[in-house]
Parts: structure tokens; sequence; C-alpha cells
């Protein structure tokens, strides 16, 4: 049998997978319920309010047969739900993961912005290299040549007044921009602030997950 554990706003929750299909949910100690779930299947237990929230715990089954999530969601005065996952059974793949979490929260988060760098650099390098190798070697002779447009004279110019710019967010940006960073494309920048976005709100996560074990009230 695997058990999966949290500790909560002060109590200690478990849910334990029988190895076929049943899982029992303890509150304390205590058996409070039970249910059957089977492959790929889910189930949600309701809790008692605490705190003036509801909370629930769901716990779902994937292609195997042991579970492959057991997480609380709680709601309540107008927020967003939360979600904090179980902790998984011991000797379990899962469970080596959140051990490495736990030890190296920072490190655990930063993964986010080196996967994005490496993922950005290696497909850069790939791009290059069939654009660089492909695009020389192909024959182009058996595209037809453009032909000559004359295009009509308009007979004037047109041009946007210059105080718009003022309104282009990327004009204040490029001011205050270091000359290395400017000469990165957009494309690479927005990756890298969406990684780091990532990184400090999985960081976020999870010292909220550990002030909340002895919390028991806002």
């Amino acid at each position: 049998m695997a058990t999966w554990t949290l500790r909560d706003r002060g109590r200690d929750l478990a849910v334990r997978d029988d190895g076929d299909g049943g899982l029992v949910l303890s509150l304390d100690g205590v058996e409070v319920d039970e249910a059957t779930v089977g492959r790929l299947g889910d189930h949600e237990f309701e809790l008692d309010r605490i705190a003036g929230r509801h909370q629930k715990v769901k716990a779902e089954r994937g292609v195997g047969a042991t579970l492959s999530k057991v997480v609380l969601v709680e709601s309540g005065h107008g927020d967003l739900p939360v979600t904090v996952p179980f902790v998984p059974p011991e000797g379990t793949r899962a469970r080596r993961l959140h051990d490495l979490r736990e030890a190296h929260p920072k490190a655990w988060a930063a993964r986010h912005v080196v996967f994005s760098v490496v993922g950005l650099l290696g497909i850069g390098a790939l791009v290059s290299a069939l654009l660089g190798r492909l695009v020389p070697a192909i024959d182009w002779s058996w595209l037809p040549d453009a032909p000559d447009v004359n295009l009509p004279e308009v007979g004037f110019e047109f041009s946007f007044p210059s105080w718009l710019r003022y309104l282009n967010p990327f004009f204040w940006l490029g001011r205050v921009t270091p000359d290395w960073l400017a000469d990165l494309p957009w494309g690479v920048i927005i990756s890298l602030l969406v990684a780091c976005s990532l990184a400090w709100g999985e960081y976020r996560k999870q010292q909220d997950r550990k002030e909340r074990e002895e919390r028991t009230d806002d």
C-alpha cells in the first residue's frame, strides 16, 4: 500500500492507496472517507470548511495501477482556488523529485530559465545549421523571374507624426535597455521573461506551502 501525505493548516492529511482500486482518506490519523477509483479515473473527497474556506482532496489515477497525483484544492473568500500537492509515497520517482525540490527550492525553480536558454540556443543553432546548408544547395533556377511592375505615382508623401513614437512602449524600453540586451531578438527577451516569471511563481508556491503547514487560520 502507498500513502500520500500532506501537513496543512496544522492538520495531517493522508490518502492511502490499497493497490486494488480502493482509496482511504485520513485526517489526523483517523479514517474519514473512502472511495474506489479505476484507471484514468479520479475522485474528490470533501472536507469540512476551515478558516472560512472550502477544501477538498482530489486523487487521480493514471494508466497504471497506482495514483498519479493527489492535491488539496482550497477556495473561499472570493479568492482564486489554491492547489497544494501531497507528498508522494516513499521509494517512488515522484518522491525523489519531491525531495530534490525540497532540498534545493531555488535551483529547482530556476530550471525554467535554464531550459528556456538551452532551448533557444538549441533551436537557433539548428535553424542556422539547416539554413546554412540547405538554402545554398537548393536549385532556385526553376522559379520564374519576377515581372517588372511600374507603380503609379501617388503625387504626395505621407508620414506619421513624430510624436506617435512616444505612445510605443518599445520606444521607452529601448531608452533604458542596455546595448547588449537591445541587440537580442524580442522573442528571446520575452521567452526569458516568461521563464523567470514561472520560476519565481513556483518558488513562491513552495514557500507558501511551507507557511501553510502550521497555520490554522488567517
